[in-house]
Order: C-alpha cells, then sequence, then structure tokens
C-alpha cells in the first residue's frame, strides 16, 4: 500500500494552511537531544503522520546527537491493511537507515476494549527492548484529548496530568509534546514526507476519536488556543499531583506500616491525605489503584478499631489493633512436614528458621486443625489458640497459617507464640522462629 496524503483537513488537525510559517522543529527538538550522545533511542513508529515527523526529525539529528537510532512497529494485526502498513514502515527506515523491529502482537479486549488491550499489548512489546528510551510522538493535540477523556471518566489528579513528557519508570519519552498537530502537518508537507492513515481513526463510536473530531472542532472555534490551554492545565495537575507525591512520601515513612502504632497514626491523619498515603502505599507496592469507592470503603475500614483485610491485585491491605501492613492477597495452606535439623524450611507465604542445634527427637511441623491447647509457662493454665491469638494480636485470618511443631502428640511451639510450658521444661537447645505473613520474625 503506497502512503496517501490529505490535501484537505488532516485527522484530529485544524484545516491545513498553505500560508502558515515555516516550522522549524529541528531547532525546538534539537535542545532536548542535547544529552543524548551515546544513547540508545527506538522510535515507536506506526507510520502515520506524527510518528513519521519524528522518525525523521531524529535521523536528520542523528549525526550532531550522537545517538544510535532505531525503530520498532508494533503490528496488531486490527486492521485487514495492517501487513501493508509494516511494509511502508520498513521501506521508510530502510529509506533512512534505521534498523526496525516489527513486533507482532495478540490484542486481547476482554474486559477492557479494543484501545485499552492495544495500548496494553503496545508497551509490552515496548518493555523488551533493549534501549535507553522508547520515543512516542505524541503532540499536544493528543494532551488536550488524554485530559478531556480522562475528565469524563471523573480522573482525580494523577490522571488530570495526562502524558508526561518523560517517563523514566517506563522508559517513555514524548519530545514533542508541545508541538500542535498541525504544526507536524505543516512540518511534514514542507519536507514532502508520506504518511499513512489508519481509517479507525475516523470512527466516532470511540471516544477519543469523538473529542478529536466532534468536540475539539467547536471548543477551538469558541477559544482558537485551546489546546494550549488544556496542555498548560495538565501541567499544573501534574505539579500538583508531583506535591501529593512528596505528601504521601513524608506520610508513609510517619506511618512505618507494620510498627505497633502504624494504624493510629494513619486514623490521625484525616480522609484526604489517608486517600493520598493508601494510593501511592498501594501503588509503590505495584497493587492496582482502587477505585474512589473502593477507596472509601477502605478509608472507612482502617477508621474504625476492628479488623480489616481487604485485597488490591496480588496484596491485601491489613490492620488488626493498631498495626497496619500489607501482605500477600492469598496465603496457600501450609503442609506438614518433619524437621531433621535444616537450618531453613519453607511454610505457606513464609518460612521457619532454627538457630543451634539439632532436633534429638522426630519432629513434626503441622497446621492448626482447631482445638489445640496450650500452657505458655510452668503453673499458667492450658489455654486455647484462639485465645492466645488474640492475646498476642495475632489476627484471625493467620490462624490456618500458624506453624505448630510437636514432638509426637505433645505441642512444643507455635509460631508467634513461643513455647510451650512442656518444651520449657526440656531445656531445649533450639530455637525456632517464623516468617509471618506481615513480613516479621516471630519467635
Amino acid at each position: 500500500m503506497r502512503p496517501r496524503f490529505f490535501p484537505g483537513i488532516g485527522v484530529g488537525a485544524s484545516p491545513y494552511n498553505p500560508h502558515m510559517p515555516d516550522v522549524d522543529l529541528e531547532n525546538r527538538l534539537r535542545p532536548t537531544l542535547r544529552d543524548c550522545a551515546g544513547l540508545r533511542l527506538c522510535v515507536a513508529y506506526s507510520g502515520g503522520l506524527d510518528s513519521s515527523v519524528l522518525l525523521h526529525l531524529l535521523a536528520r539529528l542523528a549525526p550532531e546527537g550522537g545517538y544510535v537510532l532505531s525503530a520498532i512497529h508494533v503490528h496488531h494485526g486490527l486492521n485487514a491493511r495492517a501487513d501493508a502498513w509494516a511494509v511502508h514502515c520498513a521501506r521508510a527506515c530502510a529509506g533512512l537507515g534505521i534498523p526496525l523491529h516489527i513486533e507482532r502482537v495478540v490484542v486481547e479486549p476482554a474486559g477492557k476494549g479494543v484501545e485499552a488491550a492495544a495500548r496494553e499489548a503496545r508497551h509490552a512489546a515496548f518493555v523488551g527492548q533493549d534501549v535507553d528510551w522508547i520515543l512516542l510522538a505524541h503532540h499536544a493535540d493528543d494532551q488536550a484529548e488524554t485530559l478531556l477523556h480522562r475528565l469524563m471518566r471523573g480522573t482525580g489528579v494523577a490522571g488530570a496530568g495526562a502524558m508526561r513528557v518523560r517517563d523514566a519508570s517506563r522508559r517513555l519519552w514524548r519530545p514533542l509534546l508541545e508541538v500542535s498537530r498541525a504544526e507536524l502537518e505543516t512540518w511534514a508537507r514542507a519536507q514532502g514526507l508520506g504518511w499513512i492513515e489508519d481509517d479507525s481513526n475516523e470512527n466516532r463510536r470511540y471516544t477519543r476519536n469523538y473529542l478529536r473530531h466532534a468536540v475539539m472542532p467547536l471548543l477551538r472555534e469558541r477559544q482558537p488556543a485551546v489546546v494550549q490551554a488544556l496542555g498548560r492545565a495538565a501541567a499544573h495537575f501534574a505539579e500538583s499531583e508531583d506535591l501529593l507525591q512528596v505528601l504521601a512520601r513524608q506520610d508513609l515513612a510517619t506511618i512505618d506500616p507494620g510498627s505497633p502504632d502504624s494504624r493510629a497514626v494513619l486514623q490521625a491523619l484525616g480522609g484526604p491525605r489517608m486517600r493520598n498515603v493508601l494510593r501511592h502505599w498501594l501503588a509503590g507496592c505495584g497493587a492496582p489503584i482502587p477505585s474512589a469507592s473502593r477507596l472509601a470503603l477502605l478509608c472507612d475500614a482502617l477508621s474504625g478499631d476492628g479488623p480489616v483485610r481487604q485485597c488490591f491485585g496480588e496484596y491485601a491491605v491489613c490492620a488488626y489493633h493498631r498495626r497496619l501492613w500489607l501482605e500477600p492477597a492469598i496465603l496457600p495452606e501450609p503442609m506438614a512436614c518433619a524437621w531433621s535439623g535444616e537450618h531453613e524450611l519453607p511454610w505457606g507465604v513464609g518460612r521457619l528458621r532454627f538457630e543451634s542445634g539439632a532436633p534429638g527427637d522426630h519432629l513434626q511441623i503441622r497446621p492448626r486443625q482447631g482445638g489445640e491447647v496450650m500452657s505458655l509457662g510452668a503453673g499458667r493454665p492450658r489455654r486455647p489458640l484462639k485465645s492466645l491469638c488474640q492475646d498476642a494480636g495475632l489476627p484471625a485470618w493467620w490462624r490456618a497459617q500458624l506453624p505448630l511443631l510437636y514432638c509426637g502428640e505433645t505441642l512444643l511451639w507455635v509460631g508467634g507464640l513461643g513455647f510451650s510450658a512442656e518444651a520449657l521444661a526440656k531445656e531445649l537447645s533450639w530455637r525456632p522462629s517464623w516468617l509471618a505473613p506481615d513480613g516479621r520474625w516471630l519467635d
């Protein structure tokens, strides 16, 4: 398929004006590339207008920039012409002498929509590239549409910050984010570039396309500089989010999750700061960010004094008495095993560690079955493990995780509770400890 020029109205752009002053994108981009010598830069190249301009700009500036340039084309397979687009990209890169990697992906939209699924597939492809930065051709109009789209969904400050110029955590760089699409098209036409138009961008069933074709023209008619204004708003939101992150880090250090009074310290922050620090804490652990409604439910639960265990992805936010901590969402049931003198043994999500000595007797470690009783010292009454766990501050959902160490049918030790009176009378030479779900070693 041959690349197509569109002499009329470009998709998502203002009407092309042949009298528009020359656009000097090379000099605008040059300062941002000043410190890129020796870096490996990879352009996410779709073959469309935006990425075509970015690719040609970087190719021209490479000799003076001293960076190593390559490109990646993600083949989604969603359009009947996807193979032709890949061919076009390969020819364009060959003409510029730029290595191109074509990555074929499978888009699975179940539960998230085609657009979101395709975006996830692209970013997964980017992760596998052995480069310093993936350069994306998002521009100022994209930023304005992103902000409007997220505001329509009730986004918070972080989402309203829209796209950042650089995202170091994912190695993404958007050097054209302050350049309008009209400027990109003017430059492309002046240079005689060809590009591919994806006809799916005309489908107003997708909210982004509806904003681009129906909403943005009306806003431009009312306020010609609306794209720049929305870009400034996104920058203000991003700055506010940065400040909220600083505050969250300070609050999290004060709370010190896992410490004896961590829940009480969290409660003292009050609602807005509680929600802010909980979002930051979960995000920092790699857990999914909860919706506003789920976050409100979590804050309500943590504001009381009852036990709390709410799961977010692979993690659970837990509180018991005055303590707050994070643990794995799934706690697999431990399996009984014998101890033959090993220094460490796996146990559920944690481990068992034995200091000094050897068992001497045949010892077995078993999970709790229910109904067990134990005395914690000579002259002290035998009490149910349930009561002893409550006194020790061990939450009810840990009871199936407790390691119970037996000699025959005599209970010698329980993780988190300590030795039984029978074990203390033996003056044993070894001392066990248990790595609990919250990451603490308990005797």
